[in-house]
This record gives C-alpha cells, structure tokens and sequence, in this order.
C-alpha cells in the first residue's frame, strides 16, 4: 500500500472518529460512558485489594466509600 493511501485511509479514520466523539459529547452519552466505566473499574478493583490481606489498603478503600 502506497503512503499516500495509508494517509487517506488514516485521514478519513480520523475525521469519522472525530465526528462520533463530538457526537457522543453532545448527546451526553460520553459522560454516562465514562460513569459507567469508572463504576466498572471501581467493582473490579476494590475485591483484589480486599483479597491481597492488605488491613491498610483496605481500610483507605472502605474510608473513602
């Protein structure tokens, strides 16, 4: 594949992942999105600090839920 090509094809990637971006900003789905995400990542985290026996972490998890 030429260059020229590969930066059409980078181009138009670009601009379509653009115009999706800004049309979740504006909808308001990002911000749901990203709530969801940390919600997610939040559950996930919380058991393997609780399961490592750590008293010290744990109890930072806990004090700032």
């Amino acid at each position: 594949m030429s260059i020229v090509v590969m930066l059409m094809v980078f181009g138009w990637s670009a601009v379509f992942a653009m115009i999706a971006f800004y049309a979740l900003k504006e909808s308001g789905k990002l911000l749901q999105i990203r709530r969801r995400m940390a919600l997610w990542l939040d559950d996930t985290l919380v058991p393997a600090v609780d399961s490592a026996g750590k008293n010290g972490l744990a109890r930072d998890v806990a004090s700032i839920r």
